[in-house]
């Protein structure tokens, strides 16, 4: 059983124990009211029975005394006593038992109240909260083991049904994303086979050219310029197919999303400066954000958040730590925003390729990483109709992103 359950049912059985506990207590009271009412009604009969009349004001359980033969019209219970000169008395009086049943009623009706409340809290929390963990529950095992298939169900309850539906996203796109790697493989290995295949015949020309020249079997100088030109026109065939590769090995394989969407400059700066302020200030790294006016601009502000932090992230790694800075500046249709930082160290010539995908510059050394951040900021860039670019001026790094204005 689980122990959610368990704790749920011990609840249960407490709740009807103290009922149980409430119902004997009010049992012994009855018992005791008994006694009370009967002593009470003794001692009213004999006080007649001595020639006295008792006042009724005084009594507690005895409500009316009236000669017997006038009707009394009420419910209560009545005995019966004979004064010294024969007449007698109809003696009113209450058990107090009335009382007791209203009390009973009452304490178990709140106990019952109590009860279907639990049960009601249980069965929501059950419904609401445990449910959808335990659905969950063996999703992270699944995914380690590579089991993606069984789809998370979805939940439309206020705690967890966002929850659920993002783990169902991160399963979904996790499962794509292996999908996307199994076919780029596929996809690799069938070059490869194709390329082998064909690199095979320049290479068993270029063979067979060279062995004949190199034997002398070309007498004709006619002949020996013919295989040279066979074995020059095969090699520039190699080059192609090289160049194939080349060009196969750099063309975009990352499908990144971007919505097509609006944002405030000052809504992505504002979360930067919250994310960058504390972080280079223990490092530090003097970090400053330019003056800026507000613009409307076109994109995709989370990806847009990505960009900036991607540069930030490079310029605490590879900068010499003195210095980052954000200015802002306008051209055309535009805004353009720098981040800047000190020590630039990256030789001139590898400037055209910091772009590249999985490409590290000269620079990095045995700094952490894995070649894509600028990559993806320039696939991101592109896919909002963007640019990005960097120079180096004066002993630092710029790297600008240009976002369009809405």
């Amino acid at each position: 059983m689980k122990k959610g359950k368990r704790i749920w049912i011990l609840v249960i059985l407490l709740e009807v124990l103290l009922c149980v506990a409430s119902n004997l207590l009010l049992l012994k009271l009855e018992k005791t009211s008994g006694r009370e009412y009967r002593v009470e009604v003794v001692r009213t009969v004999r006080e007649i029975e001595a020639g006295e009349m008792p006042a009724v004001s005084g009594k507690t359980y005895v409500k009316s005394i009236q000669p017997f033969d006038r009707p009394d019209g009420s419910n209560r219970d009545y005995a019966v006593a004979e004064a010294p000169d024969g007449q007698l008395y109809r003696i009113g009086y209450e058990t107090g038992n009335r009382q007791n049943t209203a009390a009973f009623w009452i304490v178990n009706g709140c106990w019952l109240l109590s009860l279907f409340i639990t049960l009601g809290i249980a069965i929501y929390l059950d419904r609401k909260v445990f449910r959808p963990f335990r659905d969950i529950s063996e999703l992270p095992e699944e995914i380690s083991r590579g089991n993606l298939s069984v789809p998370v169900k979805e939940e439309k309850n206020r705690y967890f049904g966002k929850f659920l539906w993002g783990m169902d996203m991160l399963r979904e796109n996790i499962e794509d994303g292996r999908q996307r790697n199994l076919e780029l493989e596929r996809e690799k290995k069938m070059m490869i086979l194709s390329l082998s295949h064909d690199i095979k015949t320049p290479i068993s020309a270029i063979r067979l050219y060279n062995k004949a020249l190199s034997e002398g079997l070309y007498e004709d100088e006619a002949k020996r310029q013919e295989a040279y030109a066979g074995i020059e026109r095969d090699t520039a065939l190699l080059e192609d197919y090289i160049e194939d590769i080349r060009r196969t090995t750099k063309e975009d394989f990352l499908q990144l999303s971007v919505k097509d969407g609006e944002w405030y400059l000052s809504e992505v700066m504002n979360k930067v400066e919250e994310l960058y302020r504390e972080k280079t200030a223990k490092k530090r790294t003097g970090f400053t954000v330019e003056p800026y006016e507000e613009c409307l601009l076109k994109g995709d502000p989370a990806r847009a958040l990505e960009v900036l932090q991607n540069l930030l992230e490079n310029a605490l790694k590879y900068g010499d730590g003195r210095e980052i800075r954000l200015s802002f500046a306008d051209e055309e249709d535009c805004r353009l925003v720098t981040v800047m930082s000190t020590g630039a160290s990256l030789p001139e010539q590898e400037m055209v390729n910091i772009f590249d995908s999985f490409y590290r510059g000269s620079n990095a050394k045995d700094a952490p990483g894995s070649g894509m951040g600028l990559y993806i900021c320039r696939s991101i860039m592109n896919a909002m109709d963007g640019d990005i670019f960097a120079e180096e001026r004066e002993d630092a790094f710029y790297v600008t992103a240009v976002f369009r204005k809405k």
